[in-house]
């Protein structure tokens, strides 16, 4: 019982000591980043935000500084806007932006860029305005492995019909070249526009499908992952049609499963937010340009062989 007792007093004493040395630790620099994705709903940005959150904890412990992530990701369905989260950036004093810009943020990120602030940005660019440093999605790579991945699936003469928004971003536009580069214009039997939602993609496949009465179509591309955040069901059996994806949130998972779709094309999303902090707080603390100021990140392809690695890095991402 003694010993016991002389144990956990020990014990105390080393929590006492390690907690008089940790009070005691000079903060070298106080720093606020902030990250602004373009869509807080998006599940890839809760990947990216998580990253940015872990290398925000490695380097505070490695430079012995302390470092206030702020997340301003809007929430489009709440009326959100990537502009007032900008503006918001400056009430909060942030040291530095990071930031995955949409063609109306442009003037905002240019204001920014003026008054000094250090810009990162990630998964894609704006042109006219140089950042510090950027992480860009490969899109157009992410096409030719969607459209290389169909070919294979396709019956020898077999035509796949894509899917891609009405007004589409130019990350879209480089995924449909890379698609129609390695799949070639011949295999492609038509192209649906829909509005950027689940309830408008299920429907404009539904329509093309009804008036497919030729059976032309014998496979899909979704150039985004709208059809897959619903229940796990497609307008025909599971199997019956080889079906790609680019971009995938968690729910997609479940339609590779039950045999809806063959195959998702993925970015690094977590890799953005830890590495585009890194390069943030090496500039801001140590004054050090990035040695690799401007990194296209390549995408690769989840099917069956891969998925429940995949599936891991995702639990890990949201726990």
């Amino acid at each position: 019982m003694l010993r016991k007792i002389q144990i956990y007093s020990i014990a105390i004493q080393l929590l006492i000591i390690q907690s008089a040395i940790a009070q005691n630790l000079e903060v070298l620099g106080e720093y606020k980043i902030g990250i602004v994705g373009q869509d807080f709903e998006d599940a890839i940005y809760q990947a990216t935000h998580l990253g940015a959150q872990e290398a925000s904890r490695d380097l505070s412990r490695r430079y012995s500084i302390d470092i206030e992530l702020i997340v301003l990701t809007p929430d489009l369905n709440q009326g959100g806007d990537q502009e007032v989260s900008l503006g918001q950036l400056f009430i909060e004093d942030a040291d530095g932006f990071i930031i995955s810009p949409v063609k109306g943020s442009q003037n905002a990120v240019a204001f920014a860029q003026e008054q000094g602030q250090q810009i990162i940005f990630f998964e894609t660019a704006l042109e006219d305005i140089a950042p510090l440093a950027s992480i860009i999605a490969d899109e157009y790579t992410s096409g030719i492995l969607a459209g290389r991945y169909m070919a294979k699936l396709l019956p020898v003469k077999g035509r796949a019909a894509i899917l891609m928004a009405n007004n589409p971003s130019a990350a879209m536009l480089e995924r449909l070249d890379g698609v129609r580069t390695s799949l070639g214009y011949k295999r492609i039997e038509r192209i649906v526009r829909c509005e950027p939602n689940y309830s408008a993609a299920i429907a404009a496949i539904c329509e093309a499908d009804s008036i497919d009465v030729n059976n032309y179509i014998d496979g899909w591309v979704f150039l985004d992952d709208w059809p897959l955040l619903g229940i796990p069901a497609l307008p025909w059996e599971a199997g019956r049609l080889p079906c790609i994806a680019i971009q995938s949130s968690p729910s997609a998972f479940l339609y590779l499963d039950e045999g809806y779709v063959s195959a998702l094309v993925v970015h690094p999303y977590y890799k953005w937010g830890y590495e585009s902090v890194v390069m943030m707080v090496e500039k801001l603390h140590k004054n050090q340009l990035p040695e690799l100021p401007h990194t296209i990140t390549a995408p690769k392809v989840i099917d069956w062989q891969n998925i429940e690695s995949y599936r891991k890095s995702w639990k890990h991402w949201f726990n």
